[in-house]
């Protein structure tokens, strides 16, 4: 058998031959000796050389080479020493005289900036799910790059041991180790060696952890582990979820709760096992979780790493509509706003406040608690003191976004508490990237909706800041369709026009609508907008002409001949720029035969493309 702890159980009893085989072989170990021939990494198993004991995944002392058969190489012949043999077998374990062991990197399916933007991407409202798609992993939807940091945060072991090959404990020198070690129930020994071998499943965790429920130092140590393994597998997620598995976890917290690190990794597991689904967020709030997340936050007020985490996972709860009755439960809303005023230059803390306070305004409760717990103005206060952080940006554009598209008091609320000014600093701090100008553009369309907002946006300058994000990412299809819905907005405020038009609207609208000509979307809008400029007066339709509209407006009509929406509102366009000092530039873009099949085959336009066709024939 091998040595000390590697043949028994977590419960101690002892496994019989098949099992111990079974083990050996999953763990990567020779089943013959239990030496370590394989090093787990995320994605495969990497065969380890130990000279003079391991030679690509072999064990040389149950399967010697034959030198009559095979060359000997010189990694079979030379016997180093242990610490060489750690070394050269790529430092499996980590320096015990720190006592830690250090967060492996993400996958490399995690966004390396999904919010920082040294690569311009990141997640905006934490819609995040395993299952969502076969071609998307978890990571690549979900996962910050505050959130991969967290992750790969050193936590130290709790329990102190590092359990090396053999199985045996070595941190301590003897006598420290005979007195920590003495210290320690039969039960919570064995747990702790068998949380200390290699490649344990999620599954063979949540079971050691199970049949110790009462030990803090093996459900200490039952959290670290946890929180090491940044990709599950699915199946062992649905496993944990249907046998109420997740309840363990949650248990881990109540009885550590006085112990921070403890709490940090239990948010990490939480995390980590919410990028999985709804199923895993749904099953982790169920066993009332956020309970022990707000005696968390009260217990650790002072501790920003532990708080971070706190938010983090109650973010990723969040996601499932169904949970947020239970997030709804004593006073985590006001804890939120609480910890986001205290610490307002805690970037992360700022960062998941804002994602859990945007999430929650799909409830009408949520948001009347927000409302009058002041987080609106925490929201913008988030942004104006931390104008260089991007996922703090996005985050709390996403929150104001989602509280704007559910009600018309918000728009008025967020607007006296400065978001407008909020918004427009956010596009000029971030002019490069897409996303902020996007969903910059969006909120801009949302709070334009207002009367009193909208005329403020046409004194304020949101038109010049929007137009310039129009020429600055004048190929981002989605920055262009935001873009023109906030002017089509701001537009059908009269006064507002002029400043548009000063600012380039025309030639920036006309501009979307030809590098984007198969987009029937912004086909659509840049048809609207038009339409309300062209309602403005004889100079205005001069102008629209004389940049080149004509023949742009002709071939969405030509490209898009079965979309009824754009023929309607290209015919209404042409009708408002029917007059006498554009028919003869209408009669060189050859615009009868469009309008003679646009007659035909939209009666609703009747009455215009009649218009048009009696002024292009009088003009004759």
């Amino acid at each position: 058998m091998d040595n000390f702890g590697a043949d028994i159980d977590a419960g101690g009893r002892v496994l019989s031959k098949e099992e111990l085989i079974r083990q050996r072989e999953r763990l990567g170990k020779c089943v013959t000796c239990g030496v370590k021939l394989f090093e787990k990494t995320f994605f495969k198993r990497v065969a380890l050389t130990i000279p003079g004991k391991v030679l690509n995944g072999r064990c040389l002392h149950c399967h010697p080479q034959n030198p009559d058969d095979e060359e000997i190489l010189e990694a079979s012949c030379i016997v180093a020493d242990t610490s060489d043999s750690m070394n050269a077998a790529g430092s499996n374990r980590n320096d015990t005289s720190q006592n830690v062991r250090s967060l492996p990197a993400p996958p490399k399916s995690a966004k390396k900036m999904t919010g920082k933007f040294t690569s311009a991407t990141f997640n905006i409202g934490r819609k995040f799910s395993k299952r969502q798609s076969a071609s998307s992993s978890c990571s690549d939807s979900s996962m910050s790059n505050r959130s991969g940091t967290y992750l790969r945060r050193m936590t130290p072991r709790p329990s102190g041991l590092l359990i090396d090959d053999s199985g045996h404990h070595n941190s301590f020198s003897k006598e420290e180790d005979d007195t920590k070690f003495s210290s320690f129930s039969n039960t919570e020994k064995d747990a702790l060696l068998a949380l200390n071998q290699q490649d344990l499943s999620y599954a063979d965790i949540i079971d050691i952890m199970t049949n110790n429920p009462h030990s803090s130092l093996v459900m200490n140590e039952g959290l670290h582990a946890l929180s090491l393994i940044h990709e599950p597998d699915s199946n062992n997620l649905d496993e944990t979820t249907e046998s109420g598995g997740f309840g363990v976890i949650i248990n881990a917290m109540d009885v550590c709760a006085k112990d921070g690190m403890a709490q940090v990794n239990a948010c990490k597991v939480i995390f980590i096992a919410c990028l999985n689904g709804e199923n895993e967020q749904l099953a982790i709030a169920k066993a009332g979780v956020t309970v022990s997340l707000q005696n968390a936050i009260k217990s650790f007020s002072d501790d920003p790493i532990v708080l971070e985490g706190c938010l983090l996972a109650l973010s990723s709860l969040c996601v499932a509509t169904e949970n947020i009755a239970c997030l709804l439960e004593g006073d985590l809303i006001d804890q939120v706003i609480n910890l986001m005023n205290l610490y307002v230059d805690n970037c992360g803390l700022q960062e998941h406040g804002c994602a859990i306070l945007g999430l929650l305004a799909r409830n009408d409760e949520a948001r009347r608690r927000i409302c009058n717990g002041g987080g609106f103005d925490t929201i913008v206060i988030s942004m104006v003191v931390n104008p260089d952080d991007v996922e703090v940006q996005g985050q709390a554009l996403t929150a104001v976004r989602a509280f704007c598209e559910i009600d018309d008091e918000s728009k008025i609320l967020l607007a006296n508490s400065g978001a407008i000014d909020a918004v427009l600093e956010a596009m000029k701090a971030h002019p490069d990237l897409h996303q902020i100008q996007e969903i910059g553009c969006d909120v801009l369309s949302f709070l334009g909706m207002n009367d009193d907002n909208n005329r403020l946006m046409g004194e304020n300058g949101t038109c010049d800041v929007v137009i310039k994000s129009m020429w600055s990412h004048s190929d981002n299809v989605a920055v262009q369709e935001k873009a023109i819905e906030a002017l089509t907005v701001l537009s059908e405020h009269q006064n507002n026009i002029p400043v548009i038009l000063q600012a380039g609207g025309i030639a920036a609208v006309l501009s979307a609508m030809q590098t984007h000509a198969s987009i029937s979307d912004i086909q659509i809008l840049g048809c609207a907008i038009l339409s309300n400029f062209a309602s403005d007066d004889d100079l205005t339709k001069v102008k629209i002409l004389n940049d080149d509209a004509l023949d742009i407006i002709v071939m969405a009509m030509v490209l898009h001949s079965d979309n009824k929406e754009i023929q309607e509102r290209a015919v209404i366009l042409l009708r408002k720029l029917c007059i006498k000092e554009n028919m003869q530039r209408m009669i060189a873009a050859n615009v009868s035969p469009v309008i003679t099949v646009a007659a035909e085959t939209l009666p609703s336009c009747f009455e215009e493309t009649s218009y048009i066709v009696a002024q292009l024939e009088n003009a004759d």
